[in-house]
């Protein structure tokens, strides 16, 4: 795969009184596993997007997007545990329907 480049929006709530340097890394550090989970969801939504979207451009009558799998997957990170449910192709020819990012990873 090529370099992908993902652009993400932290929104982050700080008190407005006693703000300290130390205050705002502990409140990042509770946060961080959190945080993580949010970013490899989105890093995976965004290769799943560009993994079905080489597909279709590589064969447009042949594959067209069939929804996300009924259930989640759970991947177990160090940071605890991440549920995704994985977006599929139906392909035309076969009558199969498979998920493109586990099909590329």
């Amino acid at each position: 795969m090529d370099e992908l480049e993902i652009k993400i929006a932290l929104s982050y709530k700080v008190p407005e009184n006693d703000l300290t340097l130390n205050g705002i890394l502990r409140g990042l550090q509770e946060d961080q596993n959190t945080l993580m989970r949010h970013m490899v969801k989105t890093i995976l939504a965004a290769l799943e997007k560009k993994v079905m979207e080489e597909y279709i451009f590589s064969h447009p009558d042949r594959y067209y997007r069939y929804g996300r799998q009924p259930r989640a997957r759970k991947f177990i990170t160090s940071f605890g545990p991440i549920h995704y449910s994985l977006a599929q192709l139906y392909n035309r020819q076969t009558g199969n329907v498979f998920p493109p990012l586990v099909q590329k990873l």
